[in-house]
Order: structure tokens, then C-alpha cells, then sequence
């Protein structure tokens, strides 16, 4: 096996043809580690102070087996030091989930232990090793595991769940396993925007309605949020900028799904999702408070989810998080961890633990202030 390491924007865009095919050998083929996701990415976000870094395993024949795809970058602490970080490309936007490297699975093992051997013969280059949310089937998590019990790594992992729901092969199988009440919520929302109003569901299939489609989810998401008080993410010129990257390539490739609800000629509610080997996975989505009280929100998921079932879809990924809103519509827990990876300094232990301590002495400040401000309270009574 022999290494090679990616570091200019010319190099990661001659890996695009074998980058997806060795994706589609592994067993983290996701939407969100195809090259066209992540080079996207990597134009709209790198910084001054991020540097491709990407690791490529190739066998004896010159084929490659593995990808570890990582930037290194340099994160501050205390006032006169900063961690040399090695982070997953699409990592820190909250944009991507299940980022993971890529192995052949007929070469993990080997693609893995090459990918060590590398790291640690190159051992000042990185302090730690960032790794967002992976399955927690993801065989890195178990290399990593084993790195650690053998004492070359030291590890702090937190688990993170992540909400999907499975299809069924028809809209009515589907409702008849929705409970009684979210089933008749469902129903009566459809029923009385049909008969109250003019509606129209409707997806962008071309390049000339993608632009107008975008601007009119960059609105909607932000009109909500305004009503929290907060800006929303699309504030960010360079989210905006990431979603015209990646959003012509993946209608290109047929993975961009992206609905619409308009009601008597007002666009009210939109979803922004990826299709991707049967799952859709929802990105962002945006609708006008001003119909809240019709539920267009409900409306237009349900005609999403009807449309997926008809067209095979066998599975709906919310992407991390869990919650009633994610329940109802029949979503069941995904684990995934996410964590940190050192090599064992007493600069990178102090490191890993501290905000291990700082939540513990959150947690004790909690449990203890509440006692002492009765007992005041008391004696001020009593006084």
C-alpha cells in the first residue's frame, strides 16, 4: 500500500471519477461524502488557515482503496497555544452528516492500518483528529476503539441521534401505521386546503427555475426565524454561496429533490432534499408563518412523503436530532458519535478533558445552588 496526500484544488478535482466509484464499493456510501458534495463544500467554506489534507491508500497496482478526507487547520485555545486540528472535509457548517472515510470493503483493514502508519510516522503534523457524526456501525469508530484500548489514541466520543423514518410500499400502509390522531391531523390539513384553496405541489426539475427556487427557500427560512428573533443561516453569504455550488450538480445527477407548496398562487412552504440510494434525506426547508394556522408545514411534507413512497423511496432521513415533531411521522432513532481522537501529550489530555470538567462542575453548580437559595429563603422568613 502506498500514500498519497491531496493538497491543492487541482488534485482533489482529478479525483472526482474514482472518488465516487470507490464510494460506491464502501460502506459509508452517503450523499454527503460524493465528490461533488464535498469539493462544493471545500469552494464555499475553507478559510485562510485550512489546508487539504486529504489521504489516498493505493494498492501495489496503483488502484485506490481508501480516502480519508481531512483539511488541516488550526484551532485556538488558550491564549498562546492552538490544537493542529485534522477535520473532515464538510465538517463545521452544519450542512453534512455522516461523514466518515471512504474503504473499499474488501480493503478496510488494510486502508486503515496504512492510514495509521501514516499518521503516527507523521506525528507533528496533527494533535487531534475531529470526526463528526458517523453510524455507529462506521468501521473507523471501531478502528479507532481499538487505537485507543492499545493506548495510541486517546478518545472522547458522545453520542448523537440521528431520525429516520422507513417507507412502506404505499401511502395507505404508511398511514395506517401513523397513530390515530397525527393520522386524522394529516387528513383534515389536506382536505381543507384542497377545498378552501387553489393549491399547486410542485418540484424544480430544470436549471432555469433552480435559482428562483433557492431564493424562494433563502426567504421563507429566514421569515420564520425572524419571528424567533434570529436571523436564520442564510444571513451567511457563504451558506448561500455553498447552496448554488452544489445545487445545480445534484439536480445534474438527479439527486436534488426540491418541492414546493403554493396556495391560490403564493409559494407558502418549501423542502429542500437529496435522493440518494433509496433514502431521502432532508437538507433545509422553509415555510410562511402567515398560513401557520393552515399547517402548510404538515401539508407539504405529507405530499413529499406520498410522492416518495410512489416513486420507491424506502426511507426518510431527518439527519441528527430526535424529537415529537420528527416522531410523528413515524421516525425511528439512528444512532450515531461523534467525538475526538489525540495522540496521548499531557497538552492534548488537558485538552480532551476539560470540557469534560467544566460540564461536571455545571452539573454540581446545579445541584447544589438550588438547596442553598431555599435555605435563604428560609432564613429570610424566619428572620
Amino acid at each position: 500500500m502506498s500514500i498519497q496526500i491531496i493538497k491543492t484544488k487541482d488534485e482533489f478535482c482529478g479525483l472526482r471519477e474514482v472518488w465516487n466509484q470507490l464510494l460506491s464499493r464502501s460502506d459509508s456510501d452517503t450523499i454527503f461524502l460524493t465528490w461533488e458534495w464535498l469539493s462544493s463544500w471545500w469552494e464555499a467554506y475553507t478559510g485562510p488557515t485550512d489546508d487539504l489534507h486529504i489521504i489516498v491508500v493505493r494498492d501495489q497496482g496503483g488502484q485506490i482503496t481508501g480516502i480519508a478526507p481531512f483539511f488541516l487547520t488550526k484551532q485556538r485555545w488558550l491564549p498562546f497555544f492552538g490544537m493542529k486540528t485534522l477535520r473532515f472535509v464538510g465538517d463545521g457548517s452544519w450542512d453534512s452528516d455522516y461523514l466518515d472515510m471512504i474503504l473499499a470493503k474488501e480493503h478496510e483493514e488494510e486502508s486503515l492500518r496504512s492510514i495509521w502508519d501514516y499518521l503516527r510516522s507523521n506525528n507533528r503534523l496533527w494533535d487531534i483528529v475531529e470526526f463528526p457524526p458517523v453510524s455507529e456501525q462506521s468501521s473507523m469508530l471501531r478502528w479507532l476503539k481499538n487505537l485507543g484500548s492499545q493506548g495510541e489514541l486517546m478518545l472522547r466520543n458522545e453520542y448523537v441521534p440521528c431520525s429516520v423514518t422507513h417507507l412502506p410500499r404505499s401511502w395507505d400502509e404508511y398511514m395506517t401505521a401513523l397513530s390515530p390522531r397525527f393520522r386524522t391531523k394529516i387528513r383534515s390539513t389536506l382536505r381543507n386546503l384542497q377545498e378552501s384553496h387553489d393549491i399547486r405541489f410542485y418540484s424544480i426539475e430544470n436549471d432555469n427555475d433552480l435559482t428562483a427556487g433557492l431564493e424562494t427557500l433563502f426567504r421563507l427560512h429566514s421569515k420564520r426565524w425572524k419571528l424567533k428573533e434570529h436571523d436564520g443561516v442564510f444571513v451567511n453569504p457563504t451558506k448561500r454561496r455553498f447552496y448554488y455550488s452544489f445545487a445545480p450538480e445534484f439536480l445534474k445527477r438527479g439527486w436534488l429533490a426540491f418541492d414546493f407548496l403554493d396556495i391560490d398562487g403564493r409559494t407558502v412552504a418549501c423542502q429542500l432534499c437529496f435522493r440518494y440510494n433509496g433514502t431521502q434525506f432532508l437538507l433545509q426547508e422553509g415555510f410562511d408563518p402567515e398560513f401557520g394556522a393552515e399547517s402548510v408545514g404538515i401539508a407539504l411534507r405529507a405530499m413529499v412523503f406520498r410522492k416518495a413512497i410512489c416513486d420507491g423511496i424506502h426511507s426518510y432521513d431527518f439527519l441528527a436530532g430526535v424529537g415529537r415533531q420528527k416522531a410523528q411521522w413515524g421516525a425511528q432513532v439512528k444512532g450515531c458519535v461523534k467525538g475526538l481522537a489525540a495522540r496521548p501529550t499531557l497538552q492534548n489530555a488537558v485538552y480532551m478533558k476539560t470540557p469534560i470538567l467544566i460540564e461536571a462542575v455545571k452539573q454540581r453548580a446545579k445541584a447544589v445552588l438550588p438547596r442553598k437559595a431555599v435555605e435563604l429563603r428560609r432564613r429570610l422568613l424566619t428572620s
